[in-house]
């Protein structure tokens, strides 16, 4: 357990995590992202204190991005005496994941949409509708896409190309629940679900006029 509160490191559940090089964030219904020096041992390095359960993390070297379940996507910088950056009301429902680089902010929401914020001009680009809402978003090679885990136990690929970040595609890869998590490096996809599986295997994606999407010898943990 992280901290030296005899309680445990949050008064709430720990619904989210988050880290960058040594710095671990842990986002708490208890309204509160606390920050972790895992080069030290993992001693508390600041809290965070909000106005809503933190449901989601995405953590970078100049600020952290907290979406939370009052239908806010709020921006800090940990370092700074008053960390609050800016609060935005991009939802009209709970934010259930976030992603962040140094140009877009991307939030997903059980109001079944994507906000794509753009950080250098401060402003909201749009919104994608979708069928379904997103639990799971994680940049893929080097940003050439972003992948999306949604309650349909489906994976969603989208184009980041000029902030579009248009729909590639959408496919199954056994998940018979929610994908509440999903992580793309350079040799492989993984996903999480509440089915109790997790799953990896290599994914090749296509951007031709005749958009091709495959998923090849996934391995599936059962847990």
């Amino acid at each position: 357990t992280l901290g030296s509160d005899p309680g445990g490191s949050h008064r709430g559940w720990v619904w989210s995590l988050a880290g960058n090089g040594s710095r671990l964030c842990s986002g708490s219904f208890d309204s509160t992202v606390r920050l972790w020096d895992l080069g030290a041992g993992g001693v508390s390095a600041g809290e965070v204190r909000g106005r809503a359960a933190v449901i989601c993390l995405a953590c970078l070297p100049d600020v952290l991005v907290a979406g939370s379940y009052d239908k806010k996507v709020t921006i800090y910088d940990p370092r700074a005496s008053d960390p609050l950056v800016k609060s935005l009301r991009l939802h009209g429902n709970a934010v259930l994941c976030v992603a962040a680089d140094d140009r877009y902010i991307l939030s997903g929401s059980e109001d079944r949409t994507l906000a794509v914020f753009d950080r250098r001009a401060g402003r909201l680009l749009h919104k994608i509708q979708l069928s379904s809402y997103l639990l799971s978003l994680s940049y893929g090679r080097e940003g050439a896409e972003l992948w999306a885990g949604d309650n349909q136990g489906q994976l969603h690929a989208f184009s980041p190309s000029c902030g579009s970040f248009l729909p590639l595609g959408q496919f199954s890869v056994g998940h018979r629940a929610l994908v509440t998590g999903v992580h793309s490096s350079p040799g492989a996809l993984y996903t999480c679900s509440t089915d109790r599986t997790v799953k990896a295997g290599p994914v090749c994606l296509s951007v031709r006029p005749s958009i091709s999407l495959s998923v090849c010898l996934f391995v599936t943990l059962s847990l």
